[in-house]
């Protein structure tokens, strides 16, 4: 499974995986860059090839991207949409199952609230998934949390259904 923090010029990725014992690990994450002081459409393309190439190495079945939230800046909420669209129809490429989780959402599903800063959720996913994280790898812990939260919502959603199915 792989979380994508999308951006104009860092994207977040994060690829975990779940073992048969329900633990979750992280497998790989990074953040593709592009320059920017280029046009947006050429940074867009650059981060589409660039994201291509990770999925068509890592291979996930599940993509869990970020939704858009309003922002006071109506032009970097519509970059933003053009991104998000341009990291889903790359996810549709490969097949991948597509998810979607609001910011707020996640940090309330890892930290319990949904106004916590990235530090507690970096801090927090450092230890639950044994990995180094720090202020150069915000954009990947934001889409390891991505990912980390709907693993936790998908094993929930699986539970509820066993008990209705008793």
């Amino acid at each position: 499974m792989i979380g994508i923090d999308p951006g104009s010029v860092h994207l977040g990725w994060g690829l975990i995986e779940v073992d048969t014992g329900m633990e979750i690990r992280a497998v790989q994450f990074g953040v593709l860059h592009a320059k920017p002081k280029n046009p947006f459409y050429q940074r867009l393309f650059h981060l589409s090839s660039q994201l291509k190439e990770v999925l068509c190495a890592h291979k996930p079945h599940v993509a869990v991207i970020e939704r858009i939230f309003l922002g006071k800046n109506v032009d970097s909420v519509f970059k933003l949409g053009h991104i998000r669209g341009m990291c889903a129809v790359e996810c549709q490429g490969q097949g991948l199952e597509i998810q979607e989780y609001a910011a707020r959402t996640v940090k309330k599903q890892i930290t319990g609230s949904g106004n916590s800063d990235k530090f507690i959720v970096q801090n927090f996913l450092s230890q639950q998934l044994r990995v180094q994280l720090d202020s150069e790898t915000f954009d990947a812990s934001d889409a390891l949390a991505l990912a980390f939260c709907h693993v936790l919502n998908h094993n929930m959603r699986q539970r509820i259904t066993r008990m209705e199915v008793r």
